[in-house]
């Protein structure tokens, strides 16, 4: 396996980069990637010396070794926890795809537990502890902004009896005035 391991990387040496016809001097054409030459007069098609190599047999891997990475382990997409507890440590490696971070977490902790190579986190205990501290951080945050709110709507209901009390007072007062009033102009001899 390593032998066939070291022709792969050997092999992934020499090979070039495979551009379509044209693709170097028309950007429209450097992103579509290879396309087959398919012109009468075409350079590259007839394998003319001093022009662009075309894709053949003789640039592929053995067999054994096609579609793994160097350590010899296969590359596999991971999208949940259920897939990623069917890997296995010896021949897969894990690439975690896009989902959430709480779901990645999960994820991660189950690689982690199987200790199942992955491929796209450098150093997941890390990365699980910087997102629970997010997270827990956030909570924090939440329940802070929540007794913040809590309190100011205590202040304004409480700010609104004192509103209501000193408006009753007032008018109790009004009324006091205005009898008092009353009672002068009844008590004024005539």
């Amino acid at each position: 396996m390593e032998k066939l391991l070291a022709i792969k990387k050997s092999i992934n040496r020499r090979r070039p980069k495979f551009v379509r016809q044209e693709g170097t001097s028309k950007r429209m054409l450097q992103k579509v990637g290879w396309r087959k030459p398919k012109g009468y007069h075409s350079k590259i098609r007839r394998k003319f010396a001093g022009h662009r190599k075309m894709p053949n047999a003789g640039y592929r891997s053995p067999a054994l070794v096609r579609g793994l990475n160097m350590q010899g382990l296969k590359p596999v997409l991971v999208q949940n926890v259920a897939e990623a507890a069917a890997l296995v440590a010896k021949t897969d490696a894990a690439i975690i795809a896009k989902v959430g971070k709480k779901a990645r977490v999960e994820i991660l902790k189950k690689l982690v537990e199987a200790k199942v190579k992955i491929l796209n986190i450098l150093n997941p205990e890390k990365f699980i502890a910087d997102v629970e501290a997010e997270v827990k951080k956030r909570k924090d945050e939440k329940k802070a902004k929540e007794e913040k709110k809590k309190k100011s709507k205590e202040e304004s209901l409480k700010k609104a009896a004192e509103k209501k009390e000193t408006e009753e007072k007032s008018e109790e007062d009004k009324k006091k005035e205005q009898a008092e009033e009353q009672r002068k102009v009844l008590a004024q001899p005539q």
